[in-house]
Formats: C-alpha cells, sequence, structure tokens
C-alpha cells in the first residue's frame, strides 16, 4: 500500500513538474512572440520627448475622444496603448534597433507614467465595456470607453496584456492591478456574453482566447491558460454549419454570418494561431493534429486568394516570417504545408501572382471562385441564399451594396485597384451587372441582404473552372440576370449574360472593369483619348487586358470613361486620409435592349496591344449557347467544353465541332449543374451550383458523322453518374470519366 502510495504521489510531482515546465516554454516563448512582431523602434526617442508629465501625449499626437463621440472604428486612443507596448519590448530587450533601451530606468519611468494616466481614466460602470451609449452606459459617462464593444474587449486588451506580460515582475502593485482589471473584464466575457451579440466566434473568440493566454502567464495560473487553450482549439476546427464563422471545409473563412473574411478576420485568425500555437507546441496545450489540419487548410487556401503587395498586410501578417526568422519553424508541427506557404510569402514576384500558383479554385462555401496564371490573378466573388452581399458596420463601407454581385478584379501588378475606393463609381463596381443608381447605397437602407436564389457557384478541376450566378436584386427585386464565367485554357476568360429583366427605367450595365488609368486605350484598333460612347465594337484593350466583342449584335454598346475622380476616405470609412484625387479607367457595356443575350472574351495579361491582337485572333472559342436554359462555350484548340445547365431537371445541348464530317456531340444532364468536359479524354468535371441535388446523370451521345477523337469504341452513347458531394461538402465538385449508358 505504501509503495504504491509513494508511486502515486511521485507521478504526480511529476506531473506538477513538467506543468511547471510547461508554463515556462509557454512564457518564453510568449515573451519572443512579442517582442518580434513589435514595430516602430525609430520613434521611440520621439515619443519619450513628447510624453507629458501627465503620462498623456498631446492631442495632435493621439486622439483622446471616448464616449459616444469616439470614433467607432480603429478608436484612435488605442495609440496610447500601442506607444506602450513598444516601450515595453524596448524595456524588456531583445527588440531589434532599441537594445540601448534595455532594462533603462528612463523608459521604465514613461511606462508608469502612460500606464497609470490610462488606469486612472478607465471607466468604472462595467455596461460601458458592450452597452456604451445605451441607457446603462449613457452618452456623458466619465472614462476611456467606446460604444464600439471591440475597443473595449479585443482591441485595447490585447495591448494591454502584452505590455504587461513584458514588464511582469517589474510591475508595482497598482500597475498589475490595473492590468489585470482591464485584462480580466474582457476575458470574463466568455462568462457573460457581449451585449448585441448572439455568440463568441471566429476571430473574435481567439482574440479573447490569446487575452486568457496573456491573464494565465501573467498570474502563473494554470487553469486560466488550459480554459484559454480549450475554447481556443474548440473553434480551431473545420465549421461544416451554411454561413458558419470559422474556416469552412474548402478553407474559405467566414465572419459575421455568411461573409467572406480570409483576409480581415481570417488575418487575424491566422496571426492568433501563431501566437498561441507558437507558443504551447509540444506542451499540455498543444493543438490536435485535427486543429493543425483546419489551420493549414485555411493558410493553403489563402495562398490561392492573395496577390503580391497585400500579402502580410491583408492575409496573413507579418507573424507568418517569426517562427522562420527565429528558427522557431514550424518544426514544432512537422508541417510541411505551413513551411511551403512561408516560403511562398517570402518569395518575390514582378507581378501579382506570387508564388506563381497557376490553376483555379472553387471556394463553395463561399460563393468565390479564383483563377490564377502566368502574371495575373483574377477574383470572382458572388453571393446566395447560403451568403450575404456584404456589411455596413461603425461608418464603413456605407456604399458596398454591389460588392458581391459577380464582382470580377484582375490583378497584373498587385496595385490595380490600391486607394481608388474613395473615388470610384461604387455603381459600376468591375465585373457586376447592374441598374445603375436603382439601388439606394445607403448605411441605413437594407445594409446587408442574403441573396434571393441558390443557383451560385461552379465547377473546377484545378486548372480551369466555370462559374454562374442567377441573380435578383434580394431588396428591391428590380432586376433579374443570368451570368456564366468561363475559365478557359491558355489564360481566355469567357463571359455570358443572359435573362435580364429589369422593372425601373435605370439603364442597365455589365460592367468590365474600373481601375486605375495606366497608358493607352485602344478601342476597334484606335487609340482612344476621351470618354465616350461606342457602338460596333469588337475589341478593347487597356492595362495589360483585352476584350474581344461581338460587333454584329447592335444590342449592346460600349462606354469608356477615362480621368481624374475625387472623393473623400471619410465619406467611405473612418480614414482621416482626406480627399483624393485619381485618374481612373472604367468601362462598361450598355443593354440597350435587354432581351438579347451578351458575350464577350477577355485576355488578361497581354501587357501589349500587339500580343492582345494576337491572342485574340489565335484563339477559337465557339459560343455554343446563351439562353435561359443553357450557357455554353467550346474552345477548339484546347477540346474543352464548358455549360451550365439552368433549369433544375437539367436539359441538353447539342455541340457542333468544327471539323468536317465529324458527329456533333449532345450533353444532357438530369439536373442543374455546372459541367466541364474535356472531349479528348471524354472527362467530365461536376458540380451542382444549388448545392440541392443529391445525384446528376450526364449523357454524351453522338449525332451523325464519325466519332471525335478521342470516341475509342463504337457506341454511341456514354455516361457518368454522379452521386454528389454531400452535407458539408455540397457545391464541390466531382470528376469521373465517360462511361458504357
Amino acid at each position: 500500500m505504501f509503495r504504491v502510495l509513494s508511486l502515486a504521489v511521485l507521478s504526480t510531482c511529476l506531473f506538477i513538474l513538467a506543468s511547471g515546465a510547461d508554463i515556462d516554454i509557454v512564457r518564453q516563448r510568449r515573451y519572443s512572440s512579442i517582442v518580434g512582431a513589435s514595430t516602430s523602434a525609430s520613434s521611440i526617442s520621439k515619443w519619450l520627448a513628447s510624453l507629458g508629465e501627465d503620462g498623456k501625449w498631446p492631442d495632435d499626437e493621439i486622439n483622446y475622444t471616448a464616449g459616444c463621440d469616439a470614433q467607432r472604428s480603429s478608436w484612435p486612443a488605442q495609440q496610447h496603448w500601442r506607444r506602450i507596448d513598444t516601450f515595453a519590448a524596448a524595456y524588456h530587450g531583445g527588440f531589434k534597433n532599441a537594445l540601448q533601451y534595455a532594462g533603462d530606468p528612463g523608459i521604465r519611468a514613461s511606462i508608469s507614467l502612460a500606464m497609470t494616466y490610462w488606469f486612472s481614466n478607465d471607466f468604472d460602470n462595467v455596461a460601458c465595456l458592450d452597452a456604451g451609449g445605451t441607457d446603462a452606459c449613457p452618452c456623458g459617462t466619465p472614462g476611456f470607453w467606446n460604444p464600439n464593444w471591440a475597443s473595449m474587449v479585443i482591441t485595447v486588451p490585447p495591448l494591454v496584456s502584452s505590455a504587461c506580460l513584458l514588464l511582469d515582475t517589474s510591475l508595482s502593485n497598482n500597475e498589475l492591478a490595473g492590468c489585470l482589471h482591464i485584462i480580466q473584464r474582457a476575458y470574463n466575457t466568455f462568462q457573460t456574453g457581449i451585449v448585441g451579440v448572439s455568440s463568441i466566434t471566429g476571430s473574435n473568440l481567439l482574440d479573447i482566447a490569446g487575452i486568457g493566454l496573456d491573464l494565465g502567464l501573467l498570474t502563473g495560473n494554470e487553469t486560466i491558460l488550459t480554459d484559454a487553450y480549450d475554447r481556443a482549439h474548440g473553434e480551431l476546427t473545420i465549421k461544416t454549419e451554411v454561413s458558419a464563422d470559422g474556416i469552412r471545409p474548402d478553407g474559405s473563412f467566414g465572419q459575421h454570418n455568411g461573409l467572406l473574411y480570409n483576409g480581415d478576420y481570417g488575418k487575424d485568425y491566422a496571426n492568433d494561431v501563431y501566437v498561441l500555437e507558437l507558443a504551447s507546441a509540444n506542451t499540455q496545450w498543444a493543438a490536435s493534429e485535427e486543429g493543425q489540419n483546419a489551420f493549414t487548410t485555411l493558410l493553403t487556401a489563402n495562398l490561392w486568394m492573395i496577390f503580391r503587395n497585400v500579402v502580410t498586410g491583408s492575409v496573413i501578417g507579418r507573424v507568418i516570417s517569426l517562427p522562420i526568422a527565429d528558427n522557431h519553424s514550424w518544426d514544432l508541427w512537422n508541417s510541411s504545408d505551413i513551411t511551403h506557404v512561408y516560403e511562398v510569402l517570402e518569395g518575390t514576384s514582378k507581378d501579382a501572382n506570387i508564388g506563381a500558383i497557376v490553376g483555379n479554385r472553387m471556394f463553395y462555401a463561399n460563393d468565390y471562385m479564383v483563377q490564377r496564371g502566368s502574371g495575373y490573378v483574377t477574383t470572382l466573388k458572388m453571393f446566395s441564399k447560403r451568403t450575404e452581399n456584404f456589411e455596413c458596420v461603425n461608418s464603413q463601407n456605407p456604399y458596398g451594396f454591389h460588392l458581391s454581385d459577380g464582382t470580377v478584379y484582375t490583378y497584373l501588378t498587385g496595385n490595380d485597384y490600391e486607394d481608388i475606393f474613395a473615388a470610384w463609381d461604387w455603381n459600376l463596381i468591375p465585373g457586376i451587372t447592374v441598374d445603375y443608381a436603382a439601388t439606394l447605397l445607403d448605411c441605413n437602407y437594407d445594409s446587408r441582404a442574403s441573396g434571393v436564389e441558390s443557383f451560385v457557384g461552379g465547377a473546377s478541376n484545378e486548372n480551369i473552372g466555370v462559374a454562374a450566378m442567377r441573380y435578383e436584386t434580394p431588396t428591391t427585386k428590380t432586376l433579374q440576370w443570368q451570368k456564366t464565367w468561363f475559365f478557359l485554357p491558355n489564360d481566355v476568360q469567357y463571359v455570358m449574360v443572359s435573362n435580364i429583366d429589369s422593372t425601373t427605367s435605370a439603364p442597365v450595365f455589365s460592367v468590365l472593369d474600373q481601375r486605375k488609368h495606366l497608358g493607352a486605350v485602344m478601342i476597334s484598333g484606335s487609340l482612344v483619348t476621351e470618354s465616350g460612347n461606342f457602338s460596333s465594337v469588337d475589341s478593347l484593350w487597356h492595362g495589360g487586358i483585352g476584350y474581344a466583342f461581338d460587333a454584329s449584335n447592335s444590342a449592346v454598346s460600349l462606354s469608356v470613361q477615362l480621368g481624374n475622380k475625387t472623393g473623400s476616405w471619410e465619406s467611405i470609412g473612418t480614414s482621416d486620409e482626406g480627399d483624393i484625387s485619381v485618374d481612373l479607367f472604367s468601362a462598361w457595356l450598355s443593354h440597350d435592349d435587354t432581351s438579347v443575350p451578351v458575350s464577350y472574351a477577355i485576355y488578361p495579361a497581354t501587357l501589349s496591344y500587339d500580343s492582345f491582337v494576337s491572342k485574340s485572333q489565335a484563339s477559337d472559342i465557339i459560343p455554343v449557347r446563351n439562353d435561359g436554359s443553357v450557357s455554353a462555350v467550346l474552345d477548339v484548340a484546347h477540346d474543352i467544353a464548358m455549360i451550365v445547365y439552368w433549369d433544375v431537371d437539367g436539359g441538353s445541348v447539342t455541340i457542333t465541332l468544327p471539323t468536317p464530317d465529324v458527329a456533333p456531340v449532345i450533353v444532357n444532364s438530369t439536373g442543374n449543374s455546372a459541367v466541364i468536359l474535356d472531349l479528348n479524354e471524354w472527362k467530365i468535371t461536376l458540380s451542382d451550383p444549388s448545392q440541392t441535388l443529391a445525384n446528376i446523370t450526364l449523357t454524351v451521345s453522338l449525332g451523325q458523322g464519325s466519332p471525335p477523337a478521342g470516341w475509342t469504341d463504337v457506341l454511341a452513347t456514354k455516361s457518368a453518374h454522379f452521386d454528389l458531394p454531400s452535407d458539408e461538402f455540397r457545391g464541390e465538385s466531382a470528376t469521373q470519366v465517360l462511361a458504357e449508358a
């Protein structure tokens, strides 16, 4: 009995020792990550000089406006703590270009002044945490608070927690009490909830869990650490519900119930994971294999969504470089995929397509397709019943109603659309079809909506793809259309628009692009230097992107707008950058007769007009059909047909091959679908954009004539039956080779 008890006691002691070692490991790693991510070393001397004796920086450096009058987004007062964070990193030591401040009593005294100033102005009414401006915390309530709960829960507290953790044993009792008050108040929202937030999910949850990490380390409390990591790891999974926040099965990231946010909340989420998991790897708080796989899914998807000059700022953040630079690497997770992501982002590129990633990806959980080719990245954003169009929050994005209406951005340099949004026309968003100005663009008027239609999505074989969107204005119901985007081999794109129905007198436009004006504009071979309207046009080229039109289609005309546009950043958000003037190029097709369908080809990354002409003339793209039931195109040179069946029961389309005496190919589908048909290998890639069908059968038969190339037997009919992906994988593409019917 004694020996058994002794062994039990010994085992317990060993566990405590191991656990103690774990917390020390996590603490040291956290110190390194905070200091390693610190910036603004060159500003330290200036900030030390301007700090007042009361611990406050001058109003012309930091806007301390709080309460109901505070700026709701990117609260300027947070800069007070960002400066304290920089000071704390310098005092702690190891901060590049600030090594002279390590352990310096002068900078430590300044930290005390600045911390005391904030603590003495902290709000006492706890309702101001998440109910500022209401009866519970009315305007005029003293203290540093903001009507936007995020400022007091996930913006300022992480800054406080990281600074206080670095200072650790040098904190006075009053300083420690002030730190803990702010940190614990934020972390406690896991227990109390947040007013107006149904549940804490996604990036917000990880933000608060990160605060718990610092709180547990600062207090040496393993129970808090375990709670924080349990919550984080509960979030670090694939989220399978429709419109869920977090990582989706296809690697897209959702936040705010159905909005695609890989580059904003998803970036914060990724940074939070780095902070949490770099600290805990190979300890009792390490992420499970499931969590590691979920994060890898997010990062590898992000690679498809980034372009050169916004890699670190908009998608991953600079934290991704810390583990490699500090020789920590993701060897802690033994993840070759994450190492590959880092290597791609560390690489250089002369164009937008960093990493030279080539191919097509359909993010079916968030109605988003990406085509990447040599020298360019094209993105397509749609929305459906399963997702929402946009959001306007905290005075940001008031005019963004059309941002998911089939928006197409084509990036060549990476800065093609940079810093133009304050000046551009929000009714001419690239790629959309719109009844111009028929919908009021106002935050206070239907600021966000789910789509009306379910048939939105596409098929992808990872190299090429086809996307389809059936649209109805979700608020006014004034406009309907069907649109298909074919992403063909050899970096050729083809667009079809049909079934336009408008109930207003507003003109209906299909927007080609709206971007920075860069060099010559060529229309039907002639140089154009002024804005204008043009009919019977066969081509347009500007800035490395060419368009080829059917000049015989009198139902549409081309409009081009060139020149400086002005606007104010304050009118679309909380930036104080003021007015801008930018030289813009805008082009759109006017549907003068909406009953007539329209189609056109796009040639991205044709960097000279001559190369565009050569490529467009060499292409052999045949529009097979473009109506309310079927949209189809044939790429003769590459033996590829792409088809969209719009009707729920599918339909039939006949593809006439240009080779003499070869039998036409008749393709029947039993359900609405997007199809890629390889006419050489007779391979089919198919999806159900509506995400409603359980199965589809595709039958391919031959008409009169000799069998086409690759049709190796005498059978005139072949078929493929698809049991479609289900549950969280609805909308995903499937591939089969045709078999005997």
